[in-house]
């Protein structure tokens, strides 16, 4: 156990000094999963070999806990940050972009992967599926904090919240398509409709929101008796994630989508006594987990394998990071009808391959079997979360310098 102690009091001290310069980080290159994917790289076994993964278990299995932790959290505190009313207000605009932009992701990534590996179409458009979600651990470190306010407009930074947190759930059906179709052939595709998308996704989406409704009203009725107080609203959010997480997963229903529901409908029933729109607890929710779970990604990056890809590495690279997202909204913008073209193109920019991509892909390991999922999907999120989190400030400040925050 020697190793798990290592681990916590190494994660627990990059949370303490990266708490320490929490705002001058928001503000640098430097974001919070670049940190501490910087700290895995280096005390793991390509460099300091201080610390192994492999001995702790399968890190498959321990990635993906931690992955779903990390979501949970994140979903949570995305669906708190939207106001009241932003949904419905522009539900058409929102609802293009979370479903037409995730199929033009899904689609322009499968035939990206296929087009530099060579892979069969069904691995490939599983591999695409994977790294399709727009990740709202790393979209948080863009959107939220004071210089996200300070540089973009509301109407930015809630979208892509907005967007993370709704395709990151829904996602999972286009992961699970191409899996079936490799495990069963043709006949998968009447077991995806009535098990994957109607039972798991949509069964998931309305229990989330009736025990999100349930647990908010039951908070409200506490408080207004004088049972609970402010301090309680962290350990709501936490309780409400983990329970919806924990329920779900039990009764084989898509989890992910479900905590997003219960945080979105939760945010929407609580009064504004209650309301959990309040910086530390958002910041506090979200960090908890973000930092070590990079840290436990660069303790397992396969650098090997990546090296064995040769060209064909910054190749995929360059494609999806490129291409998977920008063209698929500018084609949208006549349907999204966003009032500035550069919103498209901060938005399009901005959708950045994270810890659902993560949790996807080990998922698709543990059940196909098939390294090259892991091995290409977890270069493009590593890809990624540097390359949008250096940019990620720079950027704002760009928009802000061309059109403020009107």
């Amino acid at each position: 156990m020697k190793s798990f102690e290592l681990v916590l009091a190494i994660a627990s001290f990059l949370l303490l000094a990266s708490g320490m310069v929490f705002k001058k980080n928001k503000r640098s290159p430097f974001s919070e999963p670049i940190v501490g994917l910087a700290a895995g790289i280096l005390l793991g076994p390509q460099v300091l070999r201080v610390l192994q993964m492999q001995e702790w278990g399968p890190p498959e299995q321990i990635m993906r806990v931690a992955c779903q932790l990390t979501i949970s959290m994140a979903l949570l505190a995305t669906a708190f940050r939207i106001p009241k009313g932003f949904f419905l207000q522009h539900k058409g605009q929102q609802t293009k972009l979370v479903l037409l932009g995730m199929i033009g992701m899904f689609l322009v990534s499968g035939f990206i992967i296929k087009l530099v590996f060579g892979f069969d179409w069904t691995l490939s458009f599983l591999i695409g599926a994977v790294i399709t979600p727009t990740d709202p651990v790393l979209a948080s470190t863009i959107v939220s904090g004071q210089a996200a306010e300070d540089l973009l407009p509301e109407r930015i930074r809630h979208t892509i919240s907005f967007e993370s947190g709704a395709n990151d759930g829904m996602a999972y059906s286009l992961v699970l398509l191409p899996m079936l179709l490799l495990e069963k052939g043709s006949e998968a595709v009447t077991e995806w409709m009535v098990r994957t998308v109607l039972y798991e996704t949509v069964g998931g989406i309305v229990l989330g929101m009736v025990i999100g409704y349930l647990a908010a009203k039951t908070l409200v009725l506490a408080t207004a008796k004088g049972w609970t107080a402010k301090p309680a609203l962290l350990v709501f959010s936490l309780s409400l994630g983990f329970f919806v997480l924990g329920l779900l997963e039990l009764i084989h229903m898509n989890a992910i989508v479900g905590v997003f529901a219960a945080g979105f409908i939760a945010n929407h029933e609580l009064s504004r006594e209650e309301d959990i729109e309040q910086e530390e607890v958002q910041e506090a929710m979200e960090r908890i987990f973000t930092l070590p779970v990079f840290f436990l990604f660069g303790l397992i990056l396969p650098w090997h394998d990546w090296l064995m890809m040769g060209w064909k590495a910054a190749a995929v690279v360059a494609g999806i990071l490129l291409l998977r997202r920008l063209p698929v909204l500018f084609a949208l913008g006549p349907l999204l009808k966003f009032p500035k073209k550069d919103d498209l193109a901060f938005i399009g920019w901005f959708g950045p391959i994270g810890v659902a991509a993560l949790f996807y892909a080990m998922h698709a390991l543990h059940k196909t079997g098939h390294n090259e999922v892991w091995h290409v999907a977890s270069l493009i999120i590593f890809a990624s979360t540097i390359i949008h989190g250096i940019t990620g400030y720079h950027f704002a400040k760009w928009y802000n310098k061309k059109h403020g925050k009107s």
